[in-house]
């Protein structure tokens, strides 16, 4: 089971590589792996997925607690690499 959370938001490095807050609404609301970050523990969750326009996106991002509520919030989000979108379709087909 994933992280549990009420909303998220973008910081400002977030949006670096051209996606947005659609992007990561979409790619939440479809198929998608939630694991560890593999850089550490103090850096949350990486989400692998797909936005609507059938991008492969690597989302990267942690828990805060924001007015008592928990929030995801991200800061990166790019194109999946090779490894991780073969890992995708492995476990998602």
């Amino acid at each position: 089971m994933g992280p549990v959370y009420e909303e998220f938001e973008l910081t400002e490095s977030a949006y670096r590589h051209g996606y947005d807050d659609g992007d990561v609404a979409e790619l939440l609301r479809g198929r998608h792996l939630i694991f560890r970050s593999r850089r550490g523990r103090q850096f949350g969750y990486e989400f692998l997925g797909r936005n609507d326009a059938g991008e492969y996106l690597l989302v990267v991002g942690r828990m805060v607690q924001s007015d008592g509520r928990k929030m995801l919030r991200v800061f990166h989000i790019d194109r999946m690499p090779d490894a991780d979108r073969k890992r995708f379709e492995k476990q998602t087909s």
